[in-house]
């Protein structure tokens, strides 16, 4: 608990860095998927059926989060002034977080309004969801809660990275 309270302290602390670091690397990266994970899950969706979400997921992870969340590593490394890998590990999942409400939120802003899904995204997603869900059951959960893990490992070794990209590079 006190581990869980210093590090709140610390976030608060520097919440304007943490804000700056996480939010631009989020928005940017919502950009990528709205133009490149489009594209994925409509060629792939005929080719690869159920396994659509998950492969696209995946990739998106690998070639968005990962390189994002070092992004935001760099980026609060330098504006805090520090380089322990704690503070990547915990920039990492802060990312990871602040990324997944944008997304979620322009998904909800979707339904309101197509302004927001200006390559047809939330269509693909909810066809690949649809199609995962009738060759997965209840298994699908059980893969994106993995998935979910894996991307929050993938972002906070990417937080670790930046942090010491800015170390190597002081």
């Amino acid at each position: 608990m006190v581990i869980v309270l210093s590090y709140l302290e610390f976030i608060q602390e520097h919440r304007n860095a943490f804000l700056l670091g996480t939010v631009i690397p989020a928005l940017f990266g919502l950009f990528l998927a709205e133009s490149v994970i489009s594209v994925m899950f409509h060629v792939l969706q005929p080719i690869l059926a159920g396994m659509t979400l998950i492969t696209v997921e995946t990739l998106g992870a690998i070639f968005v989060d990962f390189p994002l969340s070092v992004v935001a590593g760099v980026i609060i490394a330098k504006k805090i002034s520090t380089t322990e890998s704690k503070y990547g590990v915990l920039t990492g999942a802060i990312f990871l977080t602040v990324f997944i409400v944008i997304v979620l939120s322009m998904g909800i802003l979707h339904n309101i309004t197509t302004f927001f899904d200006v390559f047809g995204l939330g269509d693909a997603v909810i066809l690949a969801v649809q199609t995962a869900w009738q060759q997965f059951g209840f298994h699908l959960g059980v893969m994106m809660s993995m998935f979910l893990i894996f991307d929050y490992f993938l972002c906070m070794l990417g937080g670790m990275l930046g942090f010491k990209i800015v170390q190597l590079s002081s």
